[in-house]
């Protein structure tokens, strides 16, 4: 028997629920952006001094809240509802302090109750991807007390390489960046590239854009409500223009390649995701990482942190986007990996300066993540986790 089925729980004292009707209008604009596509039941209003956010729920999370008003274990109708799943939504509701675990004679939530109710224990991985991941959380935990979008940011940043002056200078012309990486129309590697790609030249010109696309001629760019399964291609800067010939040569004729991009600006070629390419399938994106992984054998690796590894030195790896129709929940457009770093941000500032038991925050993080649908031992999302991590608590 697990702890959360011989568990007590209640609601947290320091929320009171308030039908969203109800919500006067000066403090709606508190409750920030709702996920999930119904519209929420209510919201949690935190009692001044409590240290918590405003939470939207949903019209189940609301009535389990009313429920364990008196303190008990998880209602019998709750099992029945979740099934498979009553482990990981009641620790998620623990975590995110809608609800309380009784513990030792008292009540936890939050951090205090990660040794509680978060079950095993990740390390984030073997390889160069799982040291670059670790490194970045704990470069995070450091930053706790930041804004929490600038720590997002910070995050999904950590692995830039800083650009040698006299290169920065040199590369500071478009023109001689294009040469630099073999984009000049001038040059060879560019017809072999223009014999098979086709640029997609973005609205506006692509004026000040970082990014230069290219879509195969056989197979125009389409989009798809579906999530877009992306293989990041990580070389050093210095190897970019041969990864570049490697990649268009070897993916032309590649069953579901979509697309690739590439940076198209001197911080952008620094940055550790330089290169990435489009596939519709997760399986297509298997095969042509298995052309390239030959291909590019011997190729110094960079590394992208927060993606499932391919490759042990980090050269390639994978994710997957959210699908188009998360527009709807305020996550369209959004990155795999923004995706990421904007929740490990959330869960390591929810730490604060609270004690996490015998976790770091950046564990606490960490294992918090994998309650939103993410194996954080390899980085590859669940097959559902788009569906749950965008429902409402």
């Amino acid at each position: 028997m697990s702890v959360i089925e011989r568990a007590s729980f209640r609601a947290n004292p320091r929320y009171t629920l308030v039908l969203l009707d109800r919500l006067p209008s000066a403090e709606r604009h508190l409750v920030g952006e709702v996920a999930g596509e119904a519209e929420p039941y209510g919201v949690l209003r935190p009692q001044p001094g409590s240290g918590l956010e405003y939470r939207a729920v949903s019209a189940d999370t609301a009535m389990m809240f009313l429920t364990l008003a008196e303190p008990g274990p998880v209602p019998t109708y709750v099992v029945a509802q979740l099934g498979g799943e009553t482990e990981q939504v009641i620790s998620r509701l623990v975590l995110d302090a809608v609800l309380e675990i009784e513990h030792h004679g008292g009540y936890l939530s939050g951090a205090k109750a990660g040794d509680v109710v978060m079950p095993g224990s990740s390390a984030a991985g073997p390889g160069r991807i799982g040291d670059l991941s670790r490194a970045a959380l704990r470069y995070g935990q450091d930053l706790v007390g930041l804004p929490e979008q600038v720590l997002a940011r910070r995050l999904y940043g950590y692995g830039h390489r800083p650009v040698p002056a006299g290169l920065w200078r040199r590369l500071s012309d478009e023109a001689a960046l294009a040469a630099y990486l073999g984009l000049d129309p001038c040059e060879s590697d560019y017809e072999q590239l223009a014999a098979g790609w086709h640029e997609i030249v973005p609205l506006g010109g692509g004026e000040g854009s970082n990014w230069r696309t290219w879509c195969p001629r056989l197979a125009p760019l389409q989009e798809t409500d579906g999530p877009s399964y992306k293989l990041y291609v990580s070389p050093p800067m210095a190897e970019l223009k041969a990864v570049i010939a490697t990649v268009a040569s070897s993916l032309t004729a590649a069953r579901g390649v979509r697309a690739f991009k590439v940076g198209f600006s001197v911080a952008a070629i620094c940055r550790p995701d330089k290169m990435v390419v489009y596939f519709d399938r997760l399986y297509d994106l298997q095969a042509g990482a298995s052309m390239l992984i030959e291909r590019l054998d011997g190729c110094p690796a960079q590394g992208v942190p927060f993606t499932a590894e391919i490759a042990r030195d980090g050269l390639l790896s994978w994710g997957a986007d959210p699908p188009t129709r998360a527009a709807a929940n305020g996550t369209g457009g959004m990155s795999w990996r923004m995706w990421v770093t904007r929740r490990l941000a959330e869960y390591l500032t929810a730490t604060g300066n609270a004690d996490c038991g015998e976790l770091e925050p950046w564990e606490f993080a960490l294992q918090r993540l994998r309650l939103s649908g993410i194996d954080t031992d390899t980085w590859v999302p669940a097959s559902r986790m788009w569906a749950q991590s965008l429902s409402t608590s």
